[in-house]
């Protein structure tokens, strides 16, 4: 019996030790050459473009500067003028396979977000912003987080202005681009826009919107694009108080600031 026992544990233990091994093997990954995408504009020269992923078994993730998108087949309206890249990555079994795409935009034929055009109109040149003198007392300043429009505490006077000659150009060659210009016509600075007309504020007195949107900003700020108080503060998010095709105020506080407290406002006109 002690001799049946220990064999009955020596197979035991040999079947225990044994690793369990799934010989599945892990699907192949598809190369950038054996990807099949068709990238087109509607229109010759147009900014609606069609990206269709027609590889089989290949999962798809969009990149179209706008925006991002799983689906297989995706149409977008793009903004911008001139050579766009759009990005595509694939999903295969055994990993994933990047590439680009590259499309030349020569006209907005198709509707876009009416912000664009007011940021940076609707042409090759861009528009160019200033401030508004014409339409307010005082252009940069403080006044009333989440309550006012427009600076009335402390502001700065005119004369006072740091970049008084200066202005922003807001242009779509090529992408979101801002410039910041000096009187004799060189770069100060220069970055990138974009904005969100869905991240708005309310007045908290009356339960009123009170902003329209927000404006981000990168690698670039705005004239006198620092806090009032604090010059080593530059702001690159702004709350969006009013936007046309002609006028533009912007304010920043620190967003957990409770309303009436100082913040900072910006009043610009197109130039």
């Amino acid at each position: 019996m002690k001799n049946i026992a220990i064999g009955i544990l020596s197979i035991w233990l040999l079947v225990a030790c044994d690793p369990v091994v799934d010989n599945k093997e892990m699907g192949g990954v598809v190369s950038e050459s054996e990807l099949k995408l068709d990238v087109h504009a509607t229109t010759e020269g147009g900014n609606e473009i069609v990206m269709t992923n027609n590889t089989p078994g290949v999962g798809s993730y969009w990149d179209h500067i706008t925006g991002i998108s799983t689906k297989q087949t995706v149409t977008a309206a793009l903004p911008f003028l001139g050579e766009q890249t759009i990005k595509f990555i694939g999903f295969c079994d055994g990993g994933q396979v990047a590439t680009t795409r590259t499309v030349t935009i020569t006209k907005i034929d198709h509707p876009v977000a009416k912000e664009w055009a007011f940021f940076a109109g609707s042409g090759t040149n861009g528009k160019a912003w200033v401030w508004n003198l014409e339409d307010y007392d005082a252009v940069y300043g403080t006044g009333g987080w989440l309550t006012e429009f427009e600076p009335s505490w402390d502001v700065t006077p005119v004369e006072e202005l740091e970049d008084l000659d200066c202005e922003l150009m807001f242009d779509l060659n090529g992408g979101p681009n801002l410039s910041k210009i000096d009187a004799d016509g060189n770069v100060l600075e220069k970055g990138t826009f974009s904005f969100d007309m869905s991240v708005v504020k309310t007045n908290p007195d009356n339960g009123e919107q009170w902003s329209l949107g927000q404006l981000k900003l990168t690698g670039v700020s705005v004239l006198s694009g620092h806090a009032f108080y604090d010059e080593s503060n530059t702001i690159t998010t702004f709350e969006i108080l009013e936007l046309t095709d002609d006028t533009m105020v912007l304010c920043w506080n620190p967003s957990d600031a409770e309303a009436w407290t100082d913040a900072t406002f910006w009043c610009f006109r197109k130039k």
